[in-house]
């Protein structure tokens, strides 16, 4: 091909690509807000210590280990559920974690106590389990906005589907610790107040799970924060009271 290019004449340069978005600003963000969400147990634990209640790092220790117990025990659950399929999470699993979690609460509460500062120490420790899992699963969730491969696109849809955003401000996460949190430290109380409400929480706790995935994959995620922060309520002030006044 012949040079058309005039002599001293500067040849034009060759178009440049857009440079490809990543997601480290946005991981960078969420590691920013970690100090937020940690926030979020040492406020229980103060609020708990003003009234009287004082945290045992012992239990609260046992409460992160029966979290991380029911967590494990879907395993098996979710591959027999997910058997023949490679694409997704099996819609299922979010039907256990009532049974699961609650039924391994009641177990951790009748092995070491029913009194009101046991059960306000396992639940916090099952809590904040929860928040340091919700602080890695952010960053998991986050690291795949932009990202195109087979795989990651994969993900992002079995997300989808099951309610979960890849979308959304980092804030939201910290909000919905906060009335998780206050969820399973009533859910504690409820039951060690009296055992066979594990019978009421089961379902409750299921119920909490599927509203909240629903409502964000419905409407929005505002949407299942408000649904949250309505379970998160009811069922601390539910445990609270039986121990207070019933």
């Amino acid at each position: 091909m012949t040079d058309t290019t005039k002599p001293g004449q500067l040849q034009p340069e060759p178009p440049t690509s857009k440079p490809e978005r990543t997601a480290a600003p946005l991981v960078r963000t969420i590691l920013l807000m970690i100090p937020l969400y940690l926030l979020v147990p040492v406020l229980f634990a103060l609020v708990f210590l003003a009234f009287g209640h004082a945290l045992s790092w012992g239990l609260f220790g046992i409460g992160a280990v029966g979290w991380w117990a029911a967590y494990l025990l879907r395993m098996p659950i979710s591959l027999v559920l997910s058997k023949g399929r490679t694409d997704r999470q099996p819609k299922g699993i979010v039907y256990f974690s009532g049974p699961l979690e609650e039924g391994v609460r009641l177990v951790v509460l009748l092995i070491f106590g029913a009194s009101m500062s046991t059960a306000l120490s396992i639940g916090q420790g099952w809590a904040a389990i929860e928040v340091v899992f919700a602080i890695v699963q952010g960053i998991a969730i986050t690291s795949l906005k932009y990202r195109t491969d087979e795989k990651a696109l994969q993900a992002k849809a079995m997300l989808a589907e099951n309610g979960i955003p890849t979308e959304g401000n980092p804030i939201w996460g910290a909000v919905e610790r906060v009335f998780a949190s206050a969820f399973h430290i009533g859910a504690a109380l409820v039951i060690a107040w009296n055992p066979w409400l594990v019978i009421v929480m089961t379902p409750v706790h299921t119920g909490f799970n599927v509203t909240i995935l629903g409502a964000v994959k419905r409407w929005s995620i505002a949407a299942g924060e408000a649904v949250a922060a309505g379970f998160g309520t009811v069922v601390l002030a539910a445990g609270l009271l039986l121990h207070l006044v019933a």
